[in-house]
């Protein structure tokens, strides 16, 4: 009950006597129970239901978006929990926090094992190969993530999967397109044609710059500086960076905007499809997958233009530091990754450079001129 002193009539304005003087609660002496009321106590407030794994995905979802993380990752991150998901409900698991152990992800990691790839895709259909252990990582990698979250945001009282190891993934080595395989590719694009002149254009410019995918379908005209010989990017995590192109790609480029690509008043990017329209980052994968049976090169796709690119760059002379800004990589460990495709080079350079065959052929050298020095003499 809230006891207040009289104030001043026809007065809007408390007086100074109008004061708050006690906020009491009604004791259990008090008569009339209909009058009582429990202003604070436990036993009337209603408890919070416990939020569902959808819940907690929905709110992470939205979590990584107000983090500014890009729509291709956020949807990473809530298809590889709502997989999870999924599999609680085969095992008739609870669907809440008391189903996220460490124990129930082991399992979850032995079922990926045994799980083949697109199995229960909407779309794709299934294969009868199994999940590579790389995915299998990378969804450990995601689960990771989401119980780090749920900690930090007090759903948890600890980090539940901070004890778990990652599944060992073995590394493969990406060999590089050769330049034969190049040269078949480029040949099967028809550059009489206004979609061959641009497929001609986006293959070269990954060719020499080494963009991803999502990166080349979104150059705009306004980000295009032929004159200076550089794109600007925006790539991952909303970074800009400016990436140089050679005169081949400049003068392809030229000639692509001149001739073949579409009149297009109300859209800026750079490739269009015959309608007029941006192309995405599927326009580019179904290239490549065309390019791949019409070239005989069937192991092309767009993120081997990437490897490719580098790799060409180091043996060309390339140092890893411009490399990194180049490609867009915040630290050394990903291109250092392209340094062991460099043996060959590497191995070459030894061969020509060797201390110990030096100092031999020099030690070889000079004794066959000694005789002649001490016969001289």
């Amino acid at each position: 009950m809230l006891i207040l002193t009289e104030r001043k009539k026809g007065s809007c304005e408390p007086d100074e006597g109008y004061q708050l003087l006690s906020f009491f609660q009604v004791g259990s002496s008090h008569t009339g129970s209909g009058d009582s009321m429990d202003m604070g106590g436990a036993e009337n407030r209603k408890k919070k239901p416990t939020p569902t794994i959808s819940e907690l995905i929905s709110r992470y979802e939205l979590s990584n978006m107000s983090d500014g993380k890009s729509p291709k990752t956020v949807s990473w991150y809530s298809d590889i929990l709502h997989s999870f998901g999924k599999y609680l409900d085969t095992r008739r698991q609870p669907q809440n926090l008391s189903s996220f152990t460490i124990e129930n992800v082991r399992s979850y990691i032995l079922y990926l094992r045994q799980k083949s790839k697109y199995e229960g895709h909407p779309y794709t259909p299934k294969q009868n190969t199994l999940l590579s252990p790389k995915t299998i990582q990378c969804h450990i990698r995601g689960l990771k993530a989401f119980s780090t979250w749920l900690y930090l945001e007090g759903f948890t009282g600890e980090n539940r999967l901070g004890n778990l190891k990652l599944p060992k993934a073995p590394t493969r080595i990406m060999e590089p397109l050769t330049p034969q395989e190049i040269h078949k590719v480029l040949t099967s694009i028809d550059k009489n044609s206004s979609t061959g002149a641009r497929n001609y254009a986006v293959l070269v410019t990954l060719f020499d710059t080494g963009l991803r995918a999502s990166e080349v379908a979104n150059i705009t005209l306004g980000n295009l500086n032929l004159k200076d010989d550089y794109i600007k990017v925006m790539g991952k995590g909303a970074k800009e960076r400016i990436v140089p192109i050679g005169k081949l790609v400049q003068m392809t480029l030229w000639s692509y905007i001149d001739r073949a690509r579409p009149a297009s008043d109300n859209c800026s990017n750079l490739f269009l499809s015959h309608s007029g329209k941006p192309i995405t980052v599927n326009t580019v994968k179904l290239l490549f997958s065309r390019l791949a049976k019409s070239s005989g090169v069937e192991r092309l796709h767009a993120h081997l233009c990437r490897h490719t690119f580098a790799i060409n760059y180091l043996l060309n002379g390339g140092d890893v530091f411009s490399l990194k800004e180049i490609l867009g990589h915040t630290t050394l460990a990903m291109v250092n990754h392209y340094l062991h495709f460099t043996t060959s080079q590497i191995t070459a350079q030894h061969h020509k450079y060797s201390p110990m065959d030096k100092l031999q052929s020099q030690v070889a050298d000079f004794a066959t001129k000694e005789p002649a020095l001490t016969h001289a003499k």
